[in-house]
């Protein structure tokens, strides 16, 4: 028990120092993404998790901002993302990125285009 204890503050002072030693920015954003995922297990507590488009939007953009800001690798934001894989999240962001640099293509608006035997009609 006696290690547990000790094993337990050491890992808190590591963690103490190596917070230091983050940015500002890195912290408020960890701690955004910690009370958004908060968010969604408080209200879904007693139901299957479920997230909105909204929800994988805003944890998408989170993360990946805090990945950049942070300097962290997947492995290392498992530490912050708790309820889904770091590598889901960065999914959803990807396929929002898919999804902005995509569109359709519309059908050409206007007046439609003449035929080749009326082009000539009129050339006569």
């Amino acid at each position: 028990m006696r290690w547990f204890i000790i094993a337990h503050c050491f890992s808190l002072l590591l963690e103490l120092v190596l917070l230091r030693r983050q940015s500002d920015q890195a912290k408020d954003l960890q701690i955004l993404l910690l009370r958004r995922q908060l968010e969604i297990v408080q209200r879904k507590l007693d139901q299957p998790l479920r997230v909105s488009r909204a929800e994988k939007f805003s944890l998408a953009l989170l993360t990946v901002r805090l990945k950049r800001v942070a300097g962290q690798n997947v492995r290392e934001l498992r530490d912050e993302i708790r309820i889904f894989q770091p590598e889901t999240v960065l999914k959803w962001h990807r396929e929002l990125v898919r999804r902005k640099w995509t569109y359709r293509h519309r059908a050409p608006s206007g007046r439609p285009s003449t035929g080749v035997d009326v082009e000539l009609l009129v050339l006569r």
